[in-house]
């Protein structure tokens, strides 16, 4: 886990999915999810005409670009009732729903694996769209998030220990 300003990025052996089902209540810094990949497509809004999974969203999706924005209260019904996220998904949370689209050039998909700084153009996009967390999936789940209050002393705290056991660079570095 490598931070940037109040952002860290990293890699965990896991998915959007199995992090969507491990929330309860979404906290209100991630009110809304754009869905930015969905299977390895970036046009997720021309997938919301044609997908038998994505109906459940269409009738309050907005799109951004190519992109949907759904509550994510929403999101996680959907996701709990039909599988929605497979696999080669993207994903960002906001707290409003005033977000701009993302630039192409940004992914954090698989089969990148995020070890590092998060990339500039990453976090001026987050910050200018008060954006709190992007996942990205596809060899396990990349992430970055903002961190603010008791969560950044936490990351900072670990990140300190565990670079201090000569550890940050296996934690971040590919599983084969």
């Amino acid at each position: 886990m490598i931070r940037t300003a109040d952002y860290c990025a990293g890699w965990m052996d896991s998915s959007i999915h199995q992090f969507l089902a491990d929330i309860g209540t979404p906290s209100s810094r991630m009110k809304y999810a754009l869905m930015t990949c969905l299977d390895s497509s970036f046009d997720v809004a021309s997938l919301l005409r044609t997908s038998d999974a994505l109906k459940p969203l269409s009738s309050q999706a907005v799109t951004r670009g190519n992109a949907i924005l759904v509550s994510t209260n929403r999101l996680l019904t959907a996701e709990r009732s039909a599988r929605i996220l497979h696999g080669f998904d993207e994903v960002w949370f906001f707290p409003s729903r005033d977000v701009a689209p993302k630039p192409k050039r940004i992914c954090i998909t698989g089969p990148l694996i995020l070890a590092g700084d998060p990339p500039p153009e990453i976090v001026k996009w987050m910050e200018s769209n008060n954006c709190s967390l992007g996942l990205g999936d596809g060899t396990g789940l990349n992430f970055v998030a903002k961190l603010r209050g008791i969560a950044k002393y936490l990351v900072n705290e670990f990140a300190v220990s565990v670079e201090g056991n000569g550890a940050a660079e296996d934690a971040s570095a590919p599983r084969r």
